[in-house]
């Protein structure tokens, strides 16, 4: 026989009023908190998937921000650029004075009548050039390739120099004698013996100008300036086909062994700086690493924008700059040269008119980039839109596991309190100790 004391009903009472009492704040937590569980022991398995969902939401927030962040760049840089353009070209048809125009003047005046002010012209446009190309986003240069902290673009000594090299350097290359000897000269630029010890200076392969022997003995006065031998006379050369010419001073070029290795230098960074330096972003591409350890290069975004890439850099095959600054500035010494009023030579002329043509090649080149700048940014905008749907789905996924039903959770929570004031509305019922109590 069981023997109900009131000692052990209280006991079962006061068991019974505390679990009502956790059940109730349970359900309260719920309902305040939204969760379907607080800690990894009250669901490891479910807490174990909201924790991978979790960690791809902030990775896809993160590379949300970076390519919102790009495609803001990318704008910034496609209004400047916008801006250029109109200063190489004529826009929608006006009669603005642009970098093509002005050099069309130039060409159909040959009394030099507006050369003077057209001259000055051109100086402003390319100033305003590079103006533009120095523009920031936020802190960073836009232009300024992976290094958005310095100016890209600086003209010193009326050269234009992007992060301290030169726009116009190139790989030199030694000009070579019938005997494929390096035509050395000395510190006067006379033509020595290969070899010989005061041959400090080379002759470059870059827009040399030559005249036939019959040529240069017509002339009975005054004839043109070649370059001369140690002794004076014309330093002769053969060509293939054996027919003896001579170089031209007037247009050659001369270095210094220094100035040489100096020159390459300078054109390898460059090539470096156009072409190879990169600033990968996650976008949301994959970014992943090959066995060796460096970046795929398909599943990142270069965020990196380099000026030498819109501007051009280098010489071509003449000797002539790539570069629009350069090639509008030696536009303008060559206009300058050419005494106020005065006619252009035939050979001025034409020297100007082919870097005319010079400068339409590189504008086309200009505006193929912009256009290339255009469909990158339309990829980057297609890319958040992607991103914007996945980061919906995983917050769908993690609402789903995480975030409870609010009608279950509040009627859990109402019939918690209502069995909680049950259970003390029943501890007023229980009767004080009995004769029993006492006796044991």
């Amino acid at each position: 026989m069981i023997r109900a004391t009131t000692g052990g009903v209280l006991r079962s009472y006061r068991a019974n009023l505390m679990n009502s009492f956790i059940a109730q704040n349970k359900a309260r937590d719920t309902v305040l908190t939204q969760r379907n569980f607080n800690s990894y022991a009250e669901d490891p398995a479910a807490a174990a998937e909201a924790f991978r969902l979790r960690k791809s939401r902030m990775a896809v927030e993160s590379q949300y921000k970076i390519c919102n962040g790009a495609i803001s760049k990318y704008q910034s840089a496609f209004i400047s650029l916008d801006t250029i353009d109109k200063l190489i070209d004529t826009a929608n048809g006006g009669d603005d004075s642009t970098l093509k125009s002005t050099t069309l003047e130039m060409l159909n005046d040959p009394k030099g009548d507006a050369r003077v002010q057209l001259t000055k012209v051109l100086d402003q446009l390319s100033a305003s050039i590079v103006q533009n190309m120095n523009q920031k986003y936020g802190e960073n240069f836009i232009f300024a390739g992976a290094d958005g902290h310095n100016v890209p673009f600086e003209v010193k000594n009326d050269r234009l120099y992007y992060r301290g090299v030169p726009v116009d350097a190139a790989t030199p290359v030694k000009y070579l004698d019938s005997a494929g000897q390096e035509v050395m000269l000395n510190d006067n630029n006379q033509v020595v013996p290969a070899g010989d010890p005061t041959g400090t200076r080379f002759l470059l392969d870059r827009k040399i100008e030559t005249i036939s022997k019959s040529t240069y003995d017509s002339y009975d006065t005054t004839p043109p300036d070649v370059l001369k031998n140690t002794n004076g006379d014309p330093a002769e050369f053969v060509d293939d086909k054996g027919n003896t010419y001579y170089i031209l001073s007037k247009n050659t070029q001369i270095m210094t062994q220094e100035e040489f290795d100096e020159e390459t230098v300078n054109a390898e960074k460059l090539k470096f700086l156009a072409n190879d330096e990169k600033q990968f972003v996650d976008i949301g591409l994959g970014f992943q690493e090959d066995e060796n350890g460096n970046l795929i290069e398909s599943s990142g975004f270069d965020i990196a924008l380099n000026g030498l890439t819109f501007l051009g850099y280098g010489l071509d095959e003449d000797g002539d700059p790539k570069n629009i600054y350069s090639i509008v500035q030696r536009l303008k010494d060559i206009a300058s040269s050419v005494p106020e009023e005065g006619k252009w030579s035939n050979e001025v002329y034409e020297e100007f008119r082919g870097l005319v043509l010079k400068l339409e090649d590189a504008s086309s080149k200009y505006k193929t980039e912009f256009t290339n700048l255009t469909a990158s940014t339309t990829k980057l905008e297609n890319n958040l839109k992607l991103l914007e749907e996945n980061h919906y789905t995983l917050q769908e996924q993690y609402s789903d596991l995480e975030d409870v039903d609010m009608a279950d959770a509040i009627t859990s929570f109402l019939w918690g309190q209502y069995c909680y004031n049950a259970a003390l509305k029943v501890g007023n019922s229980i009767l004080g100790q009995s004769l029993m109590d006492y006796l044991n």
